[in-house]
């Protein structure tokens, strides 16, 4: 009788880790076909796990946190790191230092997906326009 109570409550657990993942993916499609942010907000809450969530969100908003929370979830991803550089050097506000960031991001990016010539080239480009660090020594 234990073992049944034990068996059964871990059954419960499971269908309802279904149900909420199962739904989540659903309220997810219908976001992405509608551009429904609430939608969106509502699936990730349902399952933040999924990178895809917050992506899908950078894409409706521009948000660029959506993207950092995509990133953190699956950082092997290649996209993430390509499209947060991107973003950065298409701020408004820029700085030398959100320029190095820029680089840094999309340079990690090709090296996540080392045969691809486009991510390669991309960042070639990205380390020209940023100049190499003055090193200051102490000549007397």
């Amino acid at each position: 009788m234990y073992m049944r109570k034990i068996i059964f409550f871990v059954t419960m657990i499971y269908l309802t880790f279904l149900l909420f993942w199962g739904s989540a993916q659903i309220v997810f499609e219908k976001a992405v076909v509608t551009k429904d942010l609430k939608l969106l907000k509502l699936a990730q809450h349902l399952n933040p796990f999924v990178s895809e969530y917050f992506y899908e969100e950078y894409r409706l908003t521009g948000h660029e946190a959506a993207l950092l929370e995509a990133m953190m979830i699956e950082p092997t991803k290649p996209a993430y790191p390509m499209y947060y550089g991107l973003a950065l050097m298409n701020r408004t506000l820029r700085t030398r230092i959100s320029d190095q960031e820029a680089v840094k991001e999309v340079c990690k990016a090709s090296r996540l997906k080392p045969y691809s010539k486009e991510y390669q080239s991309i960042c070639e480009q990205f380390k020209r326009l940023i100049p190499a660090p003055v090193i200051y020594t102490l000549d007397r």
